[in-house]
């Protein structure tokens, strides 16, 4: 995403956030440090309508993402092994990624 749009898109992610966005009431966006959209003039703006940007180091969003890192994995985890032990229990035979 080119810097104009992505300052374009800041624009939109504010007047999304139902409690509104302001430089009183901050909220964190957290980006991969792409360098076409990671510039001066977009963090001036980000920081002027109350966004803090926190961008990730290149090449490294796969692992450092916080969600899929600290929520979704554990979740995943946990919920295939519910699943793997509730459907050996119905039917036990061996499992994979169409059943």
């Amino acid at each position: 995403m080119i810097a104009f749009l992505f300052k374009e898109f800041l624009s939109l992610f504010k007047r999304s956030i139902p409690s509104g966005v302001s430089p009183t009431n901050k909220h964190s966006l957290i980006i991969n440090g792409h360098g076409n959209r990671v510039t001066l003039e977009v963090i001036e703006h980000a920081k002027d309508i109350g966004l803090n940007m926190i961008t990730l180091p290149f090449h490294t969003s796969h692992a450092l993402q916080p969600l899929d890192v600290s929520c979704f994995k554990p979740f995943k985890t946990t919920f295939k092994k519910v699943r793997d032990v509730t459907m050996y229990k119905s039917n036990p035979q061996e499992l994979g990624k169409i059943t």
